[in-house]
Parts: C-alpha cells; sequence; structure tokens
C-alpha cells in the first residue's frame, strides 16, 4: 500500500505551544517511515524556526526538512497572517528519491560537487526553490539551476524584517535553497496571477527598454484608452488595476509575465511599463482585482483538474503576500476556493515576497503544485 501524505497546521500563542500542537496533530495516524518534511512559520515565529525544527524532528523522527518563513503560511481551507503558526507537509518520499541543497549563492555554488552529484544521479525534471529577499543577486542564478537537468522550479521568496531563514536540513540563509526530486515524480503545476484580460494580444512595433509607442501600428496610448473603455471600467489606469502582461515566448499555455504601468505621454501617445520590451515582443492588458483574482483561480484549478491522471496525494502552494486578504477579502478564501474546487488535500504552503514557476519570478501569483 502507498504511503499517505500528511499535514497540519496550527497557530497559538508561542513556538512551543504551535510545534506541539503539530505534533498532536501528525501523530493521530502512523507516519512514513522515510519522509521528506516541509515547514513554513509565520514571521512572528521567524526567530524560533530552529526550535521548531529541532522539536519536531524529535517528535517525529523525520531526518530530512525544508521550508522557510511568509508573512502568512497556509494549508487546507485555512491561512495564517500576523499571529505565530506554522503548517506542515510530511510526504512519504524515500531518502534516495531527493536531494536537499543549501543555498546557491553565486554561480560558482552551482559547481558544488554534492549538487552535481545528485543531478547526475536524480536527472530531476522538478524541484522546490526557497530564496532570500536579502540577497537579490544570489536570484540570478534561477534561470541557471532550472538549465541544470532541465528541471521545472517552483517556490517562492521567504519574508522576514529580521532577516528570512530557510530550511535545508537545517537552517540557513542568503541564495536560493531547496530540494531536488528524482525524474519518476509525478506532480502537476498550475499558476494562477489574479488577473482577466481585457483585449487581445498586441505586437509591439515600436518600443524599447521600458517605454512601448506603438502597438500593431497604432499608437501605444490610443490602444490602452480603447481597451479600457471597452472593459466598462470609470477608473483611469492610475488605479492600479490595469497591467501590461509580456507574453512568454514559445509557452504552448499563453503563460505571461505582469508588469506594471508606470506612466504615460499624451503628447506622443507612448506608454511606460515597468520591464524591458522590445519591437517584436507581444503585449496584452489585463485587469488585477477581486473579481480576476477569484476568475482567474477557479480557471486555473479547472485546467489543472483536467490534467490530473487520478486524486492528487499531497499539495504545495505558494503564494503572493499581495494575495490572500488584499485580494480574495479574508484571509481564508483563497484557500477556501482552492479546497472547494480540489478537495481537503494535504497541503502546506506560504505567503511570499515574490513566487517562481519554471524558471521565473511572479507577482501577484499563485503557484499550485500536486503530487500525483
Amino acid at each position: 500500500m502507498t504511503a499517505e501524505f500528511r499535514a497540519a497546521h496550527a497557530s497559538g500563542e508561542n513556538w512551543a505551544s504551535v510545534a506541539s500542537e503539530l505534533a498532536d496533530l501528525l501523530e493521530k495516524e502512523p507516519l512514513p517511515q522515510q519522509a521528506l518534511a516541509f515547514l513554513y512559520v509565520t514571521e512572528a515565529l521567524s526567530d524560533d524556526i530552529s526550535s521548531i525544527l529541532t522539536f519536531l524532528r524529535s517528535r517525529l523522527s523525520i531526518e530530512h526538512w525544508t521550508g522557510t518563513v511568509g508573512i502568512g503560511v497556509c494549508g487546507s481551507g485555512r491561512a495564517y497572517f500576523g499571529v505565530p503558526a506554522a503548517s506542515v507537509l510530511i510526504a512519504p518520499f524515500a531518502s534516495d528519491t531527493f536531494h536537499i541543497f543549501e543555498p546557491i549563492k553565486t554561480d560558482r555554488d552551482l559547481d558544488e560537487p554534492d549538487l552535481q552529484k545528485a543531478i547526475d544521479r536524480l536527472q530531476p525534471i522538478f524541484g522546490l526553490v526557497h530564496g532570500d529577499p536579502g540577497a537579490p543577486d544570489s536570484l540570478g542564478t534561477l534561470s541557471e539551476l532550472a538549465r541544470m537537468g532541465s528541471t521545472y522550479l517552483v517556490g517562492g521568496i521567504a519574508t522576514g524584517e529580521r532577516g528570512a531563514p530557510q530550511l535545508a536540513d537545517r537552517v540557513v540563509d542568503g541564495g536560493l535553497s531547496g530540494v531536488l526530486f528524482e525524474a519518476n515524480t509525478s506532480v502537476q503545476v498550475g499558476i494562477s496571477q489574479a488577473c482577466t484580460p481585457i483585449g487581445p494580444v498586441h505586437r509591439v512595433t515600436d518600443g524599447r527598454e521600458g517605454v512601448i509607442s506603438t502597438l500593431d501600428d497604432r499608437p501605444a496610448l490610443e490602444v490602452l484608452k480603447q481597451e479600457l473603455e471597452a472593459d466598462g471600467s470609470e477608473h483611469s489606469m492610475a488605479s492600479g488595476r490595469y497591467h501590461a502582461a509580456l507574453m512568454v515566448p514559445g509557452s504552448d499555455t499563453g503563460d505571461f509575465v505582469v508588469r506594471n504601468l508606470m506612466g504615460i505621454d499624451p503628447h506622443n501617445h507612448m506608454i511606460a511599463i515597468s520591464g524591458d520590451v522590445q519591437a517584436g515582443d507581444a503585449v496584452r492588458f489585463v485587469r488585477r482585482d477581486g473579481a480576476a483574482a477569484e476568475q482567474d483561480l477557479r480557471r486555473m484549478l479547472t485546467e489543472l483538474q483536467k490534467r490530473l491522471p487520478g486524486k492528487p496525494r499531497g499539495a504545495l502552494y505558494c503564494s503572493c503576500v499581495a494575495r490572500g486578504p488584499h485580494l480574495f477579502g479574508t484571509e481564508s478564501r483563497e484557500m477556501m476556493i482552492i479546497r472547494d474546487e480540489l478537495g481537503d488535500l494535504p497541503l502546506t504552503g506560504f505567503y511570499g515576497n515574490g513566487e517562481i514557476c519554471n524558471d521565473r519570478f511572479y507577482g501577484y501569483t499563485g503557484v499550485l503544485t500536486l503530487f500525483i
């Protein structure tokens, strides 16, 4: 019989009460003899993550741990913000089916012998990564890590005013740490960017750096104004609801990266966005608000279910600090939608400073990984 995934989440007055409740919940049924544990804690417990790790490792007899700190943490149908809380997922993976790596801070760390040996042995096609927002230069190693073994990465950037510790079998910081899984680990990944398109995809016919002069040989500002009017909104571009979505070349799923609209030049009919853009790039305009966020999340979940060969065994969710109650109204609404659509799965995750999907960084995004 295949061992089951197990999950628990809890809040309390301090780290000891939270860790004790997590252990009590997880011990209600036998735990797998070999496992990988994911642990996420809120910022209120950031300084205590080492104590929590030591307690849970001893109590549950699980050796291998990964995780980090988020402004919020989540479990099935529940999220926690602004309180001491933690969430755990126990995955029944044998220790020779994954490799936990310590922070990659420079390109030289990619050549570290243990990492190279693990890639040769596992031939990974999937990995989970956690990043430190205080080490932005190290985040440039993400795309190179993804290319090593053609690995599809998911994850997020930690949060924390007093540092952003990560777990890689011990407490670490800086760079990118995480887990690489052997090639036959079966997962499905969905990404929701809380947006709905307000018009078609356009081709940049004149633009450089962050300035777009023309779209489809028409003045860019004219195109934007026309689509805002068609969206039926009386809000201006300054409302913050509207953004530019840069389409990812070669994507067969219509993937895009959202960039903010930064300004307009009404005299020359140009617009500026917070990202590089060149002639030939594909771009469309999108709206981001609570209604669009829920609509896009349900769209993602519906499409994800169509790809599933069977019921998922467990799940990881990496979401953005700007989602949660900011977009969905209440702190658990986002997680309740996922539970309503997929059922009550063993799930853990966190709300971070940016999300990782494949080899790119996103914002305002929810990245859901289902273990099959």
